[in-house]
């Protein structure tokens, strides 16, 4: 692990964060009631419904009814939702006879984790997709009050686990996917598909895909889960991340869209948001993997909750941060 990059008493770090009043959220798994999200603040459903082989089983026939109710759900709780799309249906990729891959997510997700055997049916299902929930007052879902418009391009594609392919594959996939949903969207947000943290096999994956992609999306997405032996890095990878895209001249906000902590969650996050991330999406209680102490759990809950809706913060010494509101009020917490 990187050692933890000293900021200076006086150094001072502004966010512009305009997509939502909430810096923090959950991933969300409407079958699990702990699982659901937060009243106000964003959700990333995960794996989610947003699943090409869910929506549509077969060709042409094309089922609405798991994804409406995480948009329904989310309205009614006041929630932004961070839609993942995934770009695979077993129907689709039987005609060209892809191999099978063992699936992250069981059965109820997909049996195949290549690329499409047809660009044109997969764009054919993006665009009923977003036509569904763009708000446009066209072919929208019955009753859609709170549209999505931020959509989370495929999922830690580094992995075998979770895309089979090429970074070839992943490429052409990203920036399809990217130019669909801006001609069909107007005002969507694009962000980039997670990185699986910043090991050396993902930096080196990274550097040689994101210049490839950085015209397409419009926020760059980092993960952090700790590791087998359960180490943490102390930002949640937002210093290396934020290194790696200026190396390569990428000026991208930062989004931590799965954060899981092994240490003091609330310093974790401090430090994240000094390092540069303007979002912090939790694993989640019930999320594979290590827990989060219920003491740890409670203070990262009271912190959220007397803490969010910051448009800027400061370190002003090595334990205490200020936090500046959009009203010229201000904050201050002390971390350990």
């Amino acid at each position: 692990m990187k050692k933890f990059l000293v900021i200076l008493f006086s150094f001072l770090f502004l966010t512009n964060f305009a997509n939502s009043e909430s810096r923090f959220g959950e991933l969300t798994e409407m079958r699990d009631e702990r699982m659901r999200g937060k009243e106000g603040q964003w959700v990333r459903p995960h794996p989610g419904p947003f699943i090409w082989n869910h929506i549509e089983k077969e060709k042409g026939n094309f089922t609405w009814d798991d994804t409406d109710k995480y948009v329904v759900y989310a309205q009614e709780h006041n929630q932004t939702i961070l839609a993942t799309i995934w770009p695979h249906a077993n129907w689709e990729q039987k005609s060209c006879k892809r191999k099978k891959a063992r699936s992250p997510f069981g059965k109820r997700f997909t049996k195949y984790l290549s690329k499409p055997c047809s660009m044109d049916d997969y764009k054919n299902f993006l665009l009923k997709l977003i036509d569904r929930y763009d708000g446009d007052g066209n072919n929208d879902m019955p009753g859609l009050t709170k549209p999505i418009k931020h959509w989370d391009i495929m999922n830690e594609p580094e992995f075998k686990m979770f895309f089979k392919g090429s970074k070839e594959d992943f490429v052409e996939i990203f920036n399809f996917s990217s130019k669909i949903i801006r001609e069909k969207q107007k005002d969507a947000v694009i962000v980039m598909a997670g990185a699986a943290g910043m090991f050396p096999e993902n930096k080196k994956y990274w550097k040689s895909v994101l210049p490839k992609i950085k015209d397409n999306f419009d926020i760059a997405n980092i993960h952090h889960i700790s590791d087998p032996e359960g180490k943490c890095d102390k930002e949640f990878w937002v210093d290396e991340f934020s290194s790696l895209l200026k190396s390569l001249n990428i000026n991208k906000p930062i989004w931590v869209t799965e954060a899981m902590t092994c240490g003091p969650p609330v310093k974790a996050y401090v430090n994240a948001f000094l390092n540069g991330a303007e979002l912090i999406i939790d694993v989640g209680v019930n999320a594979p993997g290590k827990k989060m102490s219920k003491k740890g759990r409670k203070n990262l809950n009271k912190f959220i909750a007397d803490y969010d809706g910051f448009s800027s913060l400061k370190l002003i010494s090595k334990k205490e941060v200020e936090f500046k509101y959009e009203d010229g009020s201000t904050k201050t917490l002390k971390f350990k």
